[in-house]
């Protein structure tokens, strides 16, 4: 019986705040230093699930993530995300929708205008979730596109999607600029002083597989893709638990995932107040009781996604013995 524990967000890049690099947390570096450590050559905690549930790259994050929010469809899906595009004088730099809040009545009249607008190209809009927009794309017009996580807070010129078909993806993110302008969603928006839903961003194409691998009989997770993944492999699944006394053992021989993406939606919004106050909730609250996970798990496998790799340390019921391993930083060589 093994547990997987990920925390996204958590290894910080060279250019993010100093105050954050900085971060200590006693009980989980405590644990990393006793445990069994090692990197691999995965990008990001997409890349990492998709990886375990033997997908093939590039992954199909819409497909995946519309089978969470409303269920497997057919066809070629791309996610058409609301973004905010700020423009300054030598760039447009996107911003997703951690900082919109995005309401779902606001969602269903933008993405209204959207399927009014795109229907004679074939392409078909659905807002499954206020946050997450799809969009349902003839085969011949499937882009290749950039992730909605590495466009971030870049300059979007460069990372515009581009397609071999009639479809011009870039002509067509202009356009909904023009559409969603004077929208009345987003002229109520401004009135109120929050940011105008100002574009989408088209990303993470492909179908949905027809045979996904079952590593875990049970997924913990509020993030869309590790969602997706344990409804197309059978796990059973349950929301991201506050504590681990909320996770489940599993069968002899069986594994369990857990996600812990709290540390997401305030790295996005630039909120680094909430971050290092949800970095210090999971070091109290999850990595300070790891001894009760060993008493119903072989073992605890504790993976941190960052932009170039993930770092996985591997934790037995021996580690507690391990005292003489030395704490270390959490970023100090990421």
């Amino acid at each position: 019986m093994s547990l997987d524990v990920v925390v996204p967000d958590l290894l910080l890049p060279a250019q993010a705040p100093a105050e954050l690099r900085a971060l200590r947390l006693p009980h989980l570096e405590r644990w990393i230093a006793r445990g069994r450590r090692e990197r691999i050559d995965l990008p990001g905690t997409s890349a990492w699930l998709a990886t375990q549930f033997a997908l093939d790259s590039p992954w199909p994050v819409a497909a995946v993530t519309l089978a969470a929010d409303a269920g497997p469809r057919e066809g070629q899906w791309l996610r058409a995300d609301p973004v905010h595009l700020r423009v300054g004088n030598e760039a447009v730099t996107l911003h997703d929708a951690s900082v919109l809040e995005v309401h779902r009545d606001e969602a269903s009249a933008l993405v209204g205008t959207l399927q009014r607008h795109f229907a004679a190209d074939g392409l078909e809009f659905v807002a499954a979730y206020p946050s997450r927009w799809y969009v349902r794309v003839p085969e011949s017009e499937v882009p290749r596109t950039t992730s909605l996580e590495d466009a971030v807070g870049r300059n979007v010129f460069g990372l515009l999607p581009r397609g071999e078909g009639r479809i011009n993806w870039g002509g067509a993110i202009t356009e909904t600029q023009m559409l969603f302008a004077e929208h009345p969603v987003n002229v109520e928006r401004e009135a109120r002083g929050r940011p105008a839903i100002n574009s989408v961003w088209f990303w993470g194409e492909g179908l949905a597989p027809d045979r996904v691998a079952s590593p875990y009989e049970s997924v913990y997770a509020d993030d869309a893709f590790a969602r997706g993944l344990a409804r197309l492999s059978g796990a059973r699944l349950a929301e991201s638990p506050v504590d681990p006394e909320r996770v489940d053992s599993v069968e002899p021989g069986h594994s369990a995932l857990v996600v812990l993406d709290s540390l997401t939606g305030p790295l996005r919004r630039g909120d680094s107040a909430a971050w290092l106050k949800s970095a210090g909730h999971l070091d109290e609250k999850w990595f300070a009781h790891m001894p009760r996970l060993l008493e119903r798990f072989e073992a605890v496998r504790i993976v941190l996604p960052s932009h170039h790799e993930t770092r996985l340390s591997t934790i037995d019921p021996g580690a507690r013995w391990r005292w003489f391993r030395a704490r270390v930083p959490l970023n100090a060589d990421a």
